[in-house]
């Protein structure tokens, strides 16, 4: 329903959700009494469908309320005690599946009396019975002679929102790895999470460019040959 009212005041969506729940609360609880049956009509429905369906397979009994169930294509089995099939379709709908009924029929029994009781009519009848009360008009609500609430500030920052999510001072970041797989270590201070280029444990004065040029004096000073003899 939020979807149709979206565009209005929260105000107005929020009434015109409330009318709409209370008619169809309504709505239901009237349409039910009228109903004779004691499965829902939707639930009754697919419990016929699926009298016709179990038509093409044969229950044969391994023991007392456990059969395997086969129609030459496929084959489960199905136990009316704890009311399961290998299928899962009966343990997770609470609706006996086609080869759940095949089996039922052979007892024989109702496929109704091993439906879940939330299907139920009274169940139904439990969930809508309790309506939304109508309310006044707003012209008519009380007055709480508080002052009226003000809209708060948006401040909004220049350039485009970040979408990472900001992390804590200690926590390590997952995505930073490196190529084997391993979290990147520092070659200068041995910590995880960065590397030698990033590091701040030895925060010095110089430039990128006089660290490039301490670094290569000191490697064309280590490729002199040595005088010594």
């Amino acid at each position: 329903m939020i979807v149709k009212a979206r565009d209005k005041p929260i105000l107005s969506m929020l009434e015109w959700i409330r009318v709409r729940l209370m008619s169809k609360l309504y709505i239901k609880n009237t349409g039910i009494e009228k109903y004779g049956g004691n499965l829902c009509p939707s639930i009754q429905k697919k419990l016929e469908q699926l009298k016709l369906e179990c038509k093409s397979f044969f229950a044969v009994p391994s023991e007392r309320f456990v059969y395997e169930v086969d129609n030459e294509r496929e084959r489960h089995v199905v136990d009316l005690v704890n009311r399961t099939c290998s299928c899962r379709v009966w343990d997770l709908t609470g609706i006996p599946c086609k080869h759940g009924v095949a089996t039922i029929f052979v007892n024989p029994e109702k496929p109704e009396d091993y439906t879940h009781p939330c299907y139920y009519k009274d169940a139904y009848v439990e969930t809508y019975k309790t309506p939304i009360p109508p309310i006044p008009s707003q012209s008519e609500w009380m007055s709480s002679r508080q002052p009226k609430p003000v809209a708060p500030t948006v401040y909004k920052p220049p350039g485009r929102p970040p979408i990472k999510r900001k992390r804590d001072a200690d926590e390590p970041n997952p995505y930073k790895v490196s190529r084997g797989n391993r979290p990147v270590r520092c070659g200068r201070c041995q910590q995880e999470g960065h590397n030698a280029r990033g590091c701040k444990a030895n925060v010095t004065g110089e430039t990128a460019w006089e660290r490039r040029q301490r670094l290569q004096k000191a490697k064309s000073g280590s490729g002199r040959p040595s005088t010594h003899k």
